[in-house]
């Protein structure tokens, strides 16, 4: 027990492998074991489906709102004008038999990455870089390694951050995936997140972490920061597509093939946009937070996961 639980926690199955200590103070180096979760974080919490945080949003672009009910007497303010096709988002929905979730702003309310910088101390470098990155000037991995170097998590700071600051579940998530579930649809989460700050998102929402692709962090031996998996599909720009290509192959052999399987992808960003194709449909989702490119091109739209109920 050299090593600290989050660098054994940090996988999902034996395939993908989880951390191992190389050496004292040397970067450790993917090996394969089991998974083992030795931390105790808080419970996400799930926010109910009550009125949305886009008020402010929509007076900023001069929409206008509306507030329908969901049925169970609760209000659901947004900007309907932001929503695209959602009657045949809901539809095409239906068809899914593998459903791909990205998680900040999506699943969850919050950008990890950005709600970690800012506990450690180094928000306002980290935004800064991110907003260098926009530009175009530097790729997706690199942006990652950059970001990373800035912060230089600890386990001990991971720890206390995943105590303090359980992450928000954005509302209507719950009951969309227990609907999906109810028709036959494999739900995954694919994210440029880290692991493990999610694994408490999918236990939460009864997600095997199996069916979780997001990239995992190294530690040395004396828990201080060592760098991160860069062979991870979701290091690297593309990556989200390519991690829908290792589902539909881990899917094959099931009712036809993976090729055969119908998957959407469900997110707020343009590396959601990006990953279809290989999937099959986009549904983009504006609930937390509004990309103007991936509004403007998403054939699909929604502001509330509520609007894809049946």
């Amino acid at each position: 027990a050299l090593f600290g639980s989050l660098v054994a926690i940090s996988a999902t199955d034996s395939s993908r492998g989880v951390s191992n200590l190389a050496g004292a103070g040397e970067p450790l180096e993917p090996v394969v074991v089991g998974r083992r979760n030795s931390l105790p974080p808080a419970s996400p919490i799930f926010k109910p489906i009550v009125p949305s945080k886009l008020n402010g949003l929509a007076a900023r672009h001069g929409l206008h709102h509306q507030a329908p009910t969901n049925g169970n007497g609760m209000t659901n303010d947004r900007p309907v004008e932001l929503s695209k096709r959602t009657t045949e988002a809901k539809e095409s929905l239906k068809k899914a038999q593998i459903v791909c979730f990205d998680v900040d702003s999506t699943i969850i309310t919050e950008e990890g990455i950005d709600e970690l910088a800012q506990f450690c101390g180094k928000g306002s470098e980290v935004a800064a870089l991110t907003k260098e990155a926009m530009g175009g000037s530097m790729t997706f991995q690199e942006a990652l390694k950059r970001r990373l170097d800035i912060i230089k998590p600890s386990q001990r700071q991971i720890r206390e951050f995943l105590k303090t600051h359980p992450s928000i579940i954005s509302a209507g998530v719950k009951e969309l995936i227990e609907q999906l579930r109810k028709n036959n649809a494999e739900i995954f989460l694919i994210s440029g997140g880290f692991d493990c700050l999610i694994e408490p998102v999918a236990d939460a929402l009864e997600i095997p972490l199996c069916n979780l692709y997001a990239n995992r962090l190294f530690f040395n031996y004396n828990g201080s920061y060592a760098g991160f998996d860069t062979t991870q599909p979701t290091s690297r720009s593309g990556g989200k597509g390519e991690a829908i290509k290792q589902i539909r192959s881990v899917m094959a052999g099931g009712v036809g093939t993976g090729a055969d399987k119908v998957v959407a992808m469900i997110g707020d960003g343009m590396t959601d946009l990006e990953a279809c194709p290989p999937a099959n449909m986009f549904i983009g989702y504006g609930g937390n937070a509004v990309r103007e490119e991936v509004q403007k091109r998403a054939t699909y739209y929604v502001t509330n996961f509520a609007d894809l109920l049946w």
